[in-house]
């Protein structure tokens, strides 16, 4: 099968694709990897679930719920076309076209019907929707009962902004939509979810930020520079930096959920 070679939206450019898997890995538009989606999904039964991963990016992490995970078929959306045309091929290599599925949808309601997934998942995209209680309330409304959900996404401190937050989080390319963890949990709660679980990883990804600035301002600069150019170079390895920074103030801190769709939804 061929697939066409859709245009990119404005924001994921191929080179920032590139960029972004090299400092991340193969397959990965959100740090991480195999052991953090362990890490999320931990006491959830992924085997033989159908599961929609909202934001799926290239998907690579839909290409781990099934190959380690077990999952019977994921079915990734995302609003951008050539990275989900990525992730299509991905998917023909790798033989899992007919356990994986992904399609572009708009902002807004879902194009699918109450309760079509056994479970739902969201990896670091949340951060990007203005109005997360529609969107868990969408998430809630097509979760099978009983179905969990397995979320992680980028938050803030409950503290004020420091000025390195503010500017790193309102100025730019993209504006991100920050929330708390408890925050996201109580719009979670007020979709209709329960027992919930909630797992602050500032600690890990503090760690993280620093090795990354340090790996892109050593052995990968000069890989940077032959791609990209020195001085879009530079500039990601400062953004590394200030990322580094805003995890030592505690201001920028991924979390995950886990909670469920009563049985009796």
């Amino acid at each position: 099968m061929i697939i066409d070679e859709p245009q990119h939206a404005l924001y994921y450019t191929d080179a920032l694709l590139e960029n972004l898997q090299l400092r991340w890995g193969e397959g990965f538009l959100s740090p991480g990897g195999a052991p953090e989606l362990r890490r999320m999904l931990s006491g959830l039964d992924v085997a033989g679930r159908s599961v929609l991963d909202l934001g799926c990016g290239i998907g690579g992490y839909d290409v781990l719920l099934v190959e380690d995970h077990g999952a019977a078929h994921v079915t990734g959306v995302d609003i951008d076309a050539a990275s989900l045309a990525q992730a299509r091929r991905t998917a023909q290599e790798r033989g899992l076209q007919d356990r994986l599925s992904f399609r572009e949808v708009a902002p807004g309601p879902l194009p699918f019907p109450d309760g079509g997934f056994d479970m739902v998942f969201s990896k670091d995209a949340i951060v990007d929707l203005p109005d997360k209680g529609a969107a868990f309330a969408e998430l809630y409304r097509v979760a099978a009962p009983g179905a969990p959900i397995a979320i992680s996404d980028w938050f803030r401190s409950e503290a004020p902004y420091t000025p390195e937050m503010r500017d790193w989080a309102t100025e730019g390319d993209e504006t991100y939509e920050m929330d708390t963890l408890a925050s996201a949990a109580e719009h979670l709660r007020a979709a209709g979810f329960t027992d919930l679980d909630l797992d602050d990883r500032n600690d890990w990804f503090r760690d993280y930020a620093r090795d990354e600035y340090e790996r892109l301002k050593g052995p990968l600069f000069d890989t940077y520079v032959a791609r990209f150019g020195a001085e879009q170079a530079q500039k990601s390895v400062e953004n590394a930096r200030i990322r580094a920074l805003l995890a030592e103030q505690g201001q920028l801190r991924p979390g995950h959920i886990r909670a469920r769709k009563p049985e009796a939804a």
